[in-house]
């Protein structure tokens, strides 16, 4: 029996699931008076029925389900298919289809949309999106049953009956629904909270002209706003380049044109449409009781639903209830990512973005719990603008404001970041009662773990390094999808476990460094800011300065090592690998080097981003410049000994400075420091050999799933959220190449974009503002002293390395561990972000490398081969001489 199609609005929610996923979300959104086009839905028994009488038992789904993989071959499945869009149709059904779209076309629709409406889309707990066909702007009654037809044989599509055996689908059923075409002049797709952050006080929304397919295709960049839902005031906006919309053929289906170059300068929607949209989104997000991920489209005035699912797999974020409670506006808040930029610099997949958001927003709640300081639960303390990471300054600084003697220009000087004088007037001040009233037992409790933490730290690193090692051994390719989670789980552990310790060391070592300080200003003066500086330079065991100083030494093996010598100085850095390198000393250096640091790289921070012992070009263009050296000439050891020097001169300027009853706890703060130092950037090094662990993780899922959908492309797990991937490992969500594409097309959007500027209020501006190469000099932060020139040579990121030369200035958006090596064969450093305390500044310090950081602007301010003075001491970068033009600036973008 072929049962005959239905209005969407007739289908009631007890029956809905047998017309499919898509039918019974559309149905479900006429029903509570949304406008949707007019459209039939066609049951999932009438396929059911139709393949019992033009297929054998072995050929349909039920059975193709349970047959061995290796029967399934594309070319048994194509012929399948074929014999599905051949076969006639029972005479019944095709005149209730003929009806059906008569009516449609006679009741005003131009043209038709024809979707399949699987049994398996669309479910609250995963959506296998995009799984079927779907066909636009069909024309005649000819073509929309052939489109059915069609439609019920993308079920045996073999990307679809893989995706259902890999989540245990014993069997399938796929609807029809025959929707009234929308020719939109303007479509996409927006989200009733923010998928990616989680943050369910905003709207995100998409928009493209023309039709929406290339919005979900991931075909077209569009336009992104993010929308508060209480103000309705713009959170970001991003002009998408909409080079090409998708149109309604006049002779049937659809065609890309290119749009006009006016037209892709504005904004795809008007401000009436903006609000519009808002209004409904959260108008579809109260009826269904949960976030949606709704599609729309505008021909004029009129507004349509095409579809509205559930967003699955969010992440778990914070709302902005206090915006409405009497706390500061979003458009007052002072964002910044001067400090954190080292951490996560540049654009962050959407993978690093949870993990390490969720790290940083816990991590700064325990960090301020640990010295006796409230934190309201509703804070939002971290934010994303532009795919970048930004700390809101105004609510840390506020919760800050406990500590009565803390001022915001204090912080400032420590970590960067600018708006001070907003900061200093603005910041909303917190009762200091509860604090003073801690305040013994916090001070107990400090000196407690202040003594205990060294030990703290050991007993942490003696159960990592075991667990560690037992998560590198695994064979990840072996392991079933639930087992590949589970190492994920105890990659988060891990990640917990470290990040706890961290951040009790760093937490000690902020309030060290604060009282140091205080005590520096008291008694130093206007020596003070130098003088604090020389004392943090030569600290013995530095693990960050130590893969520099290990590369320096395979140099000085390899000299002695004449093939490996001869082989590393004849080959381009980017085609070297040391599993090339001939068997011999300098080899086996550089095994033993990647064994211990092979985790690191630049950009470290972010989980995509490839690390030494995958890509080690900027390891052997840092070993040719040594090499290209004279042996005789500058050593790390004397840079050492010449630190060492400065910090013991500066020990004993301070102890002649300070009275003699205040020489003891001085000194000893001073200890404090450079201890917690130490341990700060040791427990640092493990975090980054965790998220190595998470990249191990996220590139054999992307393996499994490029498998079954080719077209989400080798590295489809960076781009899903810590939530979705455990999502997709459980078998929970299916069918991932459509937001896949969406997320990359998004975030290569980004990283095209500039960057916001370090610090803003309120929200980032919609258009960079030009930056002018003119002036003779830019202000930063001294981070390391001294004084030197030297042509600039300005790398935005490590693609650009192998163009370094020795004795150049690095200029760099920021510097992490990863650029380590490279600070000993260049002059001098200038970073756009950074503070005093950056891990770059620390190692510049013990390297005697002089440098600037928190330039603002520096690496589109500088060109490469900008002749420079870099003022490590005062902080202030001077062009002595531009770079001539025409200039090779095959290294900038």
């Amino acid at each position: 029996m072929h049962p005959p199609p239905r209005r969407v609005e007739s289908i009631s929610a007890r029956r809905a699931s047998a017309y499919g996923g898509k039918a019974r979300s559309v149905a479900a959104l006429a029903r509570a008076g949304f406008r949707v086009p007019a459209a039939w839905a066609l049951p999932t028994a009438s396929a059911d029925a139709f393949f019992a009488s033009a297929l054998s038992a072995e050929d349909r789904v039920v059975a193709l389900l349970s047959a061995p993989a290796s029967t399934l071959s594309e070319e048994r499945l194509a012929t399948i298919a074929a014999r599905v869009r051949s076969a006639p149709l029972p005479p019944a059904l095709e005149r209730s289809l003929r009806r059906v779209v008569r009516d449609l076309l006679e009741h005003g629709a131009s043209s038709l949309a024809i979707r399949s409406s699987s049994s398996e889309e669309d479910q609250d707990a995963a959506s296998a999106a995009g799984l079927h066909a779907t066909f636009l702007n069909v024309l005649t009654e000819d073509a929309a049953l052939e489109a059915v037809r069609a439609c019920w044989a993308s079920l045996f599509a073999f990307r679809a009956l893989a995706y259902l055996r890999s989540v245990g689908a014993r069997d399938a059923g796929i609807g029809v629904l025959i929707q009234a075409m929308v020719p939109a002049d303007a479509s996409g797709v927006m989200f009733s909270m923010n998928p990616l952050t989680g943050d369910d006080g905003e709207v995100v929304i998409d928009a493209t002209l023309g039709l929406g397919c290339a919005v979900a295709d991931g075909r077209v960049s569009p336009d992104t706003l993010r929308i508060e839902k209480g103000t309705r005031a713009r959170r970001d906006f991003v002009l998408g380049d909409k080079q090409l919309r998708v149109v309604c053929d006049p002779a049937g289906g659809v065609r890309e044109e290119p749009v006009p170059e006016e037209a892709r300068t504005r904004c795809a929607l008007s401000d009436d449409a903006i609000e519009r949209l808002v209004d409904l989104a959260c108008r579809v997000e109260n009826h269904f009781e949960g976030p949606r991920d709704v599609e729309w489209a505008l021909v004029g005035s009129e507004l349509y639903v095409l579809q509205a699912r559930p967003i699955t797999a969010v992440a778990v974020g914070t709302s902005s209830p206090r915006r409405a409670n009497g706390g500061p506006g979003r458009d007052t808040l002072v964002w910044s990512n001067v400090n954190v930029g080292e951490a996560l610099p540049g654009v962050a997949t959407p993978l690093t973005w949870s993990v390490l958001s969720g790290f940083s927003e816990l991590g700064f709640r325990r960090a301020f719990a640990s010295i006796g300081l409230s934190v309201p639960k509703d804070a939002e303390l971290v934010g994303s603008f532009r795919g970048r990471i930004f700390l809101n300054l105004t609510e840390l600084l506020s919760i800050l404001s406990q500590v009565p003697w803390l001022r915001p220009r204090t912080l400032l000087a420590l970590g960067g970041g600018g708006q001070v004088e907003r900061l200093e007037l603005d910041v909303p001040s917190r009762s200091s009662a509860r604090f003073l009233l801690r305040l013994p037992l916090t001070a107990a409790r400090f000196a407690r773990e202040s003594a205990s933490l060294t030990a703290r730290v050991e007993r942490f690193e003696e159960s990592f390094e075991s667990e560690r090692n037992r998560l590198r051994e695994l064979d990840l390719r072996l392991l079933p999808p639930l087992g590949l989670e589970r190492v994920m789980r105890d990659a988060e552990r891990l990640l917990d476990e470290a990040g706890a310790v961290l951040l009790s060391a760093y937490g000690n070592l902020l309030l060290s460094v604060v009282a140091l300080g205080a005590a520096l200003k008291l008694f130093a003066g206007d020596e003070a800011v130098a003088l604090g500086r020389d004392l943090s330079t030569g600290i013995a065991d530095l693990e960050s300065a130590a893969p520099g100083l290990a590369l320096w030494h395979i140099a000085q093996t390899c000299r002695t090592d004449a093939e490996a010598r001869e082989f590393i100085l004849g080959q381009e850095p980017g085609a070297l690998r040391i599993r090339d390198l001939p068997a011999g000393k300098t080899r086996r250096a550089l095994e033993r080097f990647l064994a211990a640091y092979g985790r690191r790289g630049p950009r470290e921070g972010e989980i995509a981003a490839p690390r030494w012992e995958e890509d080690p070009t900027l390891l052997f263009v840092t070993l040719k410049l040594h090499l290209g050296r004279d042996a005789a000439g500058a050593r790390p050891v004397d840079a050492e000994r010449r630190q060492r020097a400065i910090r013991e001169q500066a020990e004993r300027r301070l102890t002649e400075l300070l009275p003699w009853a205040a020489r003891g706890p001085v000194r000893n703060l001073l200890a404090l420091a450079q201890r917690f130092l130490r341990l700060r950037e040791r427990l640092r090094a493990h975090v980054t050999e965790v998220l190595g662990l998470f990249r191990r993780v996220a590139l054999d899922a992307s393996r499994r799933l490029a498998a079954l959908e080719p077209e989400a492309g080798p590295d489809a797990a960076f781009y899903l959220t810590q939530g979705e991937l455990h999502a997709v490992l459980r078998g929970e969500l299916t069918r991932v190449a459509p937001r896949v594409r969406r997320r990359r097309r998004q975030v290569d959007r980004d990283r095209a974009l500039p960057d916001p500027p370090g610090t803003f209020v309120g929200y980032p501006p919609e258009l960079a503002e030009p930056v002018s190469s003119e002036g003779a000099e830019l202000s930063g932060i001294g981070a390391s002293g001294g004084v030197v020139e030297g042509r600039a040579r300005v790398l935005r990121d490590p693609s650009g390395v192998a163009a370094f030369r020795e004795g150049e200035v690095l200029v760099v958006p920021c510097a992490d561990v990863g650029w380590s090596p490279l600070f000993l064969v260049a002059c001098a450093v200038v970073t756009d972000l950074g503070g005093p305390l950056s891990h770059a500044a620390i190692v510049l310090r013990e390297y005697g490398v002089p440098s600037v950081v928190n330039v603002v602007d520096g690496t589109r301010r500088i060109r490469t081969g900008d002749l420079l003075r870099v003022d490590g001491d005062r902080g202030r970068v001077l062009r002595l001489e531009a770079a001539p033009d025409p200039v090779d600036t095959h290294d900038e973008p």
